[in-house]
């Protein structure tokens, strides 16, 4: 097994253990904290930029997808597991940036569509034979509305960032310490 091998086998164990607590919690959910589960789709628009002494400072602009699933912690606190793609095609080639960890999303008063969202995970930049892997950081606000019965919909705007690794080409480094930052715009919906 290769080393990028190894390290997603162990970044996915460690989601996988954390994801513990939110099982639990949606058996403890209060019965006024939605049904326990709840999950999400989002689609948007996000810029992706690449920071180092050779990497082009430019944010490249293109298409966001995501899903998300977990449980309530409190009424007021949503925990869960996420997932996105993002991805532009820069002349013949295609980037790509993956990204999978854990989501928290707050609401800082209740009733209200006002609500914070942190995390943190994994990303995973591609274009051709160049790769990235880092731990990554998600800061973000959104609003959420009530649709019908126990669906909503909402808007988000988040950055998530990562910083501190290795771009590679094949098994050679390109540039030994190197910024990732996503700035995405989605809008989502959402079964409480």
């Amino acid at each position: 097994m290769n080393p990028k091998s190894t390290y997603l086998a162990q970044f996915v164990a460690l989601l996988v253990a954390l994801s513990a607590p939110i099982a639990a919690a949606a058996q403890s959910s209060p019965p006024d904290a939605g049904a326990g589960l709840w999950w999400e789709v989002s689609a948007g628009a996000g810029g992706a930029r690449l920071t180092c002494d050779l990497c082009d400072p430019s944010r490249q602009i293109g298409p966001v997808l995501g899903a998300a699933v977990g449980a309530y912690a409190s009424p007021r606190l949503r925990m869960g597991v996420e997932g996105r793609a993002w991805s532009n095609e820069d002349g013949d080639v295609r980037e790509s940036v993956y990204e999978a960890g854990l989501t928290t999303q707050l609401h800082p008063r209740r009733g209200s569509g006002l609500h914070l969202v942190g995390g943190f995970g994994w990303s995973g930049y591609r274009a051709e034979r160049f790769a990235y892997d880092a731990v990554r950081l998600t800061l973000g606000v959104g609003w959420d509305l009530p649709l019908i019965g126990p669906w909503l919909v909402g808007n988000r705007l988040a950055v998530d960032g990562s910083s501190f690794a290795a771009l590679q080409n094949d098994d050679v480094t390109v540039a030994p310490s190197v910024g990732l930052s996503v700035l995405r715009f989605t809008v989502f919906l959402r079964n409480r």
